[in-house]
């Protein structure tokens, strides 16, 4: 994968999917010679983006997700997109800690946590997770 190229995958906005997302996103982290404990972090983190991304845009019309790749120096930058209302976290609004939570809710914090930025973005109705994990390739 070259810097800058963007590879997307649209996938239904249904749990049984978010595994084929997580697998995606891994090879594209292998491909870039990520370490290990990374690809591990971004896995999660992007499992945790497209759960979150089924469970609040499932309006009960069919809905899809779509999580695109792209590289940068030392860099993966993942985005994560559902249709619909989604979920909208306020601005300012402190993350919770994962332990005060219970087991719903650790997402956003587990994303927080894996990854070195994440952003929520929110434009005509659709709901955007950035997330960027920084590396240094492995001689």
């Amino acid at each position: 994968m070259q810097d800058n190229e963007v590879i997307r995958l649209q996938i239904p906005g249904l749990p049984e999917f978010i595994g084929i997302a997580r697998h995606a996103v891994d090879a594209v982290s292998e491909q870039m010679r990520l370490p290990r404990d990374s690809r591990m972090a971004v896995k999660l983190a992007v499992g945790e983006a497209c759960n979150n991304a089924v469970l609040h845009a499932n309006d009960g019309q069919r809905r899809v997700v779509v999580v695109a790749c792209r590289a940068f120096p030392g860099a993966l930058e993942i985005e994560v997109t559902n249709q619909g209302n989604g979920f909208h976290p306020g601005a300012g609004t402190p993350m919770p800690r994962a332990e005060d939570l219970s087991e719903h809710g650790r997402g956003m914090p587990l994303m927080e946590l894996m990854m070195d930025s994440v952003e929520y973005l929110s434009v005509d109705g659709n709901t955007t997770v950035r997330m960027r994990k920084n590396f240094v390739v492995p001689a």
